[in-house]
């Protein structure tokens, strides 16, 4: 069908310029990873977007061989892993610029580059242990509707993985990252604590939080309709495929932002153009 060719199609063109790009954005923020807060959340975002496009040939296969139960499997954990750590991340950010404006002497004193690592190793874990957990329901919205996919499954776990994924790895999450965020702008409006960088990336946060919601609640609402009938109705289908894609593409749109919108990432690259740049990147350098 028409709407077959155009989802490989775009698909396509999201991978050949999704992989360079989280990979230029690896390499960069990995230059400065083991000092600014800031490169650990950028580096940990560009890893979830390069693990989940660089399997993006893989579904390929399953579109060809929908009854490839390995491919299915994995397929459906790199989506569910790449759902909760991005959400997960993106938290954290919101989270550590938030205190970085409310509380830039608690930050500066309690050593924040190793508590960030520690908290990014626990939401990996996180992320991992959920994707085991429900990755065998996870890849539903994205099944052929003429193929009983999770036939042999439990209707109502399928129903209640479908809810759980939603909460956790999306409204709760999203709601998590506005309030910081919306304490960052007002503080931002307000100029408090102007000698500090910490409002630095609040454009990157405006560029990431829309394109984190409008990317992934799609693929929730696709999800979440059918739930009421294991069949897949098949007008829904080609909503799903568009769900499917506005996900990868998400993967492109997080390392413009990096590259474009982000003073302190600008500033990545020359150093790992020239690593005898003076260092000048603020408090966070120190930490």
């Amino acid at each position: 069908m028409v709407y077959a060719i155009v989802f490989v199609v775009l698909c396509g063109l999201t991978f050949l310029t999704g992989v360079p790009l989280n990979g230029y954005v690896l390499f960069v923020a990995g230059c400065r990873v083991e000092r600014t807060v800031s490169a650990v959340w950028f580096w940990n975002r560009a890893l979830a977007d390069f693990i989940f496009i660089i399997f993006l040939p893989i579904r390929f296969i399953f579109i060809s061989i929908p009854n490839f139960v390995l491919v299915k499997r994995m397929i459906s954990t790199v989506t569910s892993l790449h759902m909760f750590s991005s959400a997960f991340l993106l938290t954290a950010f919101s989270v550590d610029r938030c205190i970085l404006v409310a509380r830039p002497e608690w930050a500066w004193n309690c050593h924040m580059l190793p508590l960030a690592f520690r908290v990014v190793i626990g939401l990996w874990a996180l992320s991992l242990g959920f994707s085991l957990r429900y990755g065998d329901v996870s890849d539903y919205l994205l099944s052929p509707p003429s193929i009983s996919t999770y036939s042999n499954l439990d209707e109502g776990r399928v129903k209640a993985t479908i809810a759980m994924q939603f909460l956790v790895g999306f409204l709760v999450p999203f709601t998590l990252i506005l309030i910081p965020t919306f304490y960052i702008v007002l503080a931002d409006k307000l100029r408090r604590n102007r000698p500090i960088q910490s409002t630095k990336p609040l454009k990157i946060l405006l560029g990431l939080i829309p394109t984190f919601f409008l990317c992934w609640l799609l693929y929730h609402v696709f999800s979440l309709l059918p739930i009421s009938n294991m069949d897949p109705l098949s007008h829904l289908h080609l909503g799903r495929a568009f769900a499917c894609v506005l996900t990868y593409f998400s993967s492109c749109l997080n390392p413009i932002f990096y590259l474009t919108m982000d003073k302190e990432f600008l500033k990545y690259q020359q150093h790992a153009r020239n690593p005898q740049t003076t260092d000048n990147l603020g408090p966070e350098l120190d930490e």
